[in-house]
């Protein structure tokens, strides 16, 4: 009896460990399969959300757009003369090589002057003639006063005071027509009026010139200095007026480049600026002063003006690509820095290559989206993948071929980089 009821207890026993291992190993499954199951349920949820628009960012960065802009020049003399005879008469003598340089003074063309001589000649004896009457009409008139007054009448008087008036009269006219002979003679004398380049002679020894009509015997132009002037448009100028209204400021640092590809050595000053704009191109003609003392500057040429203001313009730079616009104007999307867009007016400025000024909308150091526009709306939060800075490129280069070259960069806290 002993045996088996200790029997039938272990029995009881093994059969309560065992159903309580079922009990525990039962509810681990259970509850894993639940964990299970909510995991799978969190992921399709998770996935099921809408995921962040994938965006590359460009940080606007300033720039100074103070840069050489390029221009067509045609270069002018300073002075330029057209030598014509003042007076009717064969040519004598050519006393210049054509193309050489002449200096103020210099004889170019010799008239016959025999005519003019005699002429000369001529006055002068009717000079002589007028001061004798004039001293002949002195005396009598002396004498009349110094006789007793009982033997002169009064009207005699009067006649020789009237015949003294008109003795001096024409000794003043024999004197002015001896001056023009004078004139005309020393017109037979043609002296070069300025410093410069004479050009062929249109006429030759022999040849009867006149002064009717537009008869030009030869043409000089000044060298050194010379001028350079170019058409400059009137937003450039109005950009650039305060520094045009101070006559003694200078306005660009310009040099030239020469038809064969050289740049000329010698930097331009500021000459003047013309008093009209083109009412068909809308510019204004500027023009520049250059010294030409190795001749190279040839009046009539052309040559390729690249003029940098002199007065900075820092201002923010952006990509064109990064500017959308609307009923309401250009925009751009700046991100904040919890990556949230946000839609930003700007009012843009000159275009720069494959960048643009902005004049207002931004500062340095904000973000903005620059490729993935597309898939953004306002309010929506990005997941940028690169922040487009450039590197140590400029926006000059990142332009990529870009016919500007601007001056250093600067930072968005406003400080210039090196």
């Amino acid at each position: 009896m002993g045996n088996v009821g200790r029997r039938g207890s272990a029995k009881v026993v093994l059969l309560i460990l065992i159903l309580g291992a079922a009990a525990f190993f039962g509810r681990e499954y259970f509850v894993g399969k639940a964990q299970d199951e909510a995991r799978a349920q969190a992921q399709a949820v998770e996935q099921a959300k809408p995921q962040a628009p994938v965006v590359v960012l460009h940080v606007v960065r300033k720039a100074d757009l103070a840069v050489p802009r390029e221009y067509i020049g045609r270069v002018e003399p300073i002075q330029s003369v057209s030598i014509r005879p003042q007076i009717s008469g064969e040519i004598a003598e050519v006393h210049f090589q054509e193309g050489s340089m002449v200096k103020e003074g210099d004889l170019l063309f010799s008239i016959d002057d025999r005519r003019f001589r005699t002429t000369v000649s001529l006055r002068k004896a009717e000079l002589a003639k007028a001061e004798a009457n004039y001293d002949r009409a002195s005396k009598y008139l002396k004498r009349l006063k110094a006789a007793d007054p009982r033997s002169v009448s009064a009207s005699d008087i009067d006649m020789a005071q009237s015949d003294l008036l008109q003795a001096k009269a024409q000794v003043q006219q024999a004197k002015a027509s001896l001056s023009l002979a004078q004139i005309d003679l020393s017109y037979t004398k043609i002296r070069a009026p300025i410093t410069g380049k004479v050009g062929e002679a249109f006429y030759t020894k022999g040849n009867y010139v006149t002064p009717a009509g537009s008869t030009t015997l030869t043409k000089i132009v000044q060298m050194d200095p010379i001028r350079v002037s170019f058409a400059l448009s009137d937003r450039e100028y109005l950009d650039q007026l305060d520094s045009f209204k101070n006559r003694d400021q200078s306005v660009f640092d310009a040099t030239i480049k020469l038809a064969n590809g050289e740049v000329y050595p010698k930097k331009g000053e500021r000459d003047f600026e013309d008093n009209v704009m083109d009412k068909g191109t809308g510019t204004i003609m500027v023009s520049l002063r250059f010294e030409n003392d190795g001749g190279a500057l040839v009046p009539g040429s052309m040559v390729r003006v690249e003029a940098r203001p002199s007065k900075s313009k820092v201002v923010p730079v952006i990509p064109q690509e990064s500017v959308m616009a609307d009923g309401q104007g250009d925009f751009v999307y700046v991100v904040d820095e919890a990556n949230k867009v946000d839609r930003r007016g700007v009012v843009l400025g000159d275009s720069i290559g494959k960048n643009c000024e902005v004049l207002s909308g931004l500062e340095g150091g904000e973000r903005i989206v620059f490729r993935g526009i597309q898939s953004v709306r306002p309010g929506v939060v990005v997941s940028p993948i690169q922040e487009e800075t450039g590197g140590d490129k400029s926006p000059a280069e990142l332009a990529q071929a870009s016919d500007y070259d601007l001056k250093p960069i600067v930072s968005g806290d406003g400080e210039i980089d090196g």
